[in-house]
């Protein structure tokens, strides 16, 4: 270039050199490319974990869901047993009471003895009363014996009279005897076979006789037996084997018949009651398994539903409600199921009735 010339030859790092990017510039589009690049990854990151979660939590809510669905529980339940209340059969004055409260018993053990007196007298009255009637009857069969003899007595002098009406009667005719005489047999004749009749009545009569005394004998026997039965009942024993609960009997009180005087519990006789809503009992039946879980002990007993309920509480209450009267707003009911416990449950009997428990049916 010539030295004398006006135009100074532009720099290469002139600012306003056309088609050359500033560094600033360059690095600030490569920061924003970066940034919208990062932006983009984690976008992409967060939306494969969303769904990553929203696949495993269907995955987890498909067996959760059936596992929900494969029980049915409640803890509207609790132990229910047999309550056997001991009651006087007789009236009279306890003497003895051989128990007390939660005290274990045998069948057939003594618990209480009212006192015998009255009943020993009643005894030997029912004694007296049958003998005589045994002899009464002795008495009869001696009559009716008496009465056979006299009928064939009589019976051999019918006959007699009976031979002499046709002999006479030849005689009177071929005139070796009086027409009176074969008149007078008729008449003897007659009155030997009425006399005949009259001791067959009467030994009709003492056989009959026979039968009442026998009858008397029955009736007399059957109030000793009553009178014995009624000294046995003085010993009120244990009807089965349980656990003493509510006895309001003590020594020298006055009981009446049907006056309850304690209770028996059979422990080894429990079983479940569980009250279901109505809408539990669809898949509900006879045979499924059942946890039984016991608050008291805080212990899980194994045992089976035995049997559905004929009908709602509600309908064996003392008042039970009637729909078709007033306003109805429907309410769930409760079903009432039997659960049994499974075999060697409860061996130590410490299931007892009125205990709360939570069962928890496994549906088939």
């Amino acid at each position: 270039m010539e030295a004398g010339s006006d135009h100074t030859q532009p720099s290469i790092y002139s600012d306003h050199q056309p088609g050359i990017v500033d560094r600033d510039d360059a690095d600030r589009l490569a920061s924003a490319e970066s940034e919208r690049s990062s932006s983009s990854r984690f976008r992409r990151g967060r939306n494969f974990i969303l769904v990553l979660l929203l696949l495993v939590a269907a995955a987890a809510a498909v067996p959760g869901w059936r596992y929900l669905s494969s029980y049915e529980d409640t803890d509207d339940a609790q132990v229910d047993g047999h309550i056997i209340a001991v009651s006087s059969r007789i009236n009279g004055t306890i003497i003895g009471v051989y128990v007390v409260d939660t005290q274990p018993v045998r069948k057939g053990q003594l618990l209480a003895e009212i006192d015998p007196a009255d009943y020993i007298v009643a005894i030997e009255g029912a004694r007296a009363r049958l003998g005589q009637a045994q002899a009464q009857v002795e008495s009869a069969k001696a009559d009716y014996e008496t009465t056979l003899s006299k009928v064939s007595e009589d019976d051999a002098t019918s006959a007699k009279a009976d031979y002499d009406v046709p002999r006479l009667n030849i005689l009177a005719a071929e005139g070796a005897g009086r027409r009176e005489d074969y008149q007078e047999s008729l008449r003897v004749a007659k009155v030997a076979r009425a006399t005949v009749d009259a001791d067959r009545a009467a030994a009709n009569a003492a056989l009959k006789n026979i039968a009442s005394r026998q009858a008397a004998v029955k009736q007399a026997q059957a109030e000793l037996d009553q009178a014995l039965l009624n000294y046995s009942y003085t010993k009120i024993a244990a009807p089965m084997a349980g656990v003493i609960g509510k006895k309001s009997v003590e020594p020298g009180q006055r009981v009446q018949p049907g006056e309850s005087l304690l209770a028996v519990v059979p422990l080894d006789d429990v079983w479940v009651t569980a009250n279901f809503k109505e809408d539990q009992l669809r898949r509900m039946q006879p045979g499924q398994p059942v946890d039984i879980h016991v608050d008291a002990l805080d212990r899980t007993f194994k045992g089976y539903v035995d049997g559905l309920g004929s009908a709602s509480g509600e309908r064996f209450s003392l008042l039970p409600p009637e729909n078709a009267t007033g306003n109805y707003v429907k309410v769930v009911q409760r079903i009432p199921v039997r659960i049994d416990l499974a075999p060697g449950q409860n061996i130590n009997h410490r299931l007892v009735p009125g205990m709360s428990v939570e069962p928890t049916v496994w549906l088939k």
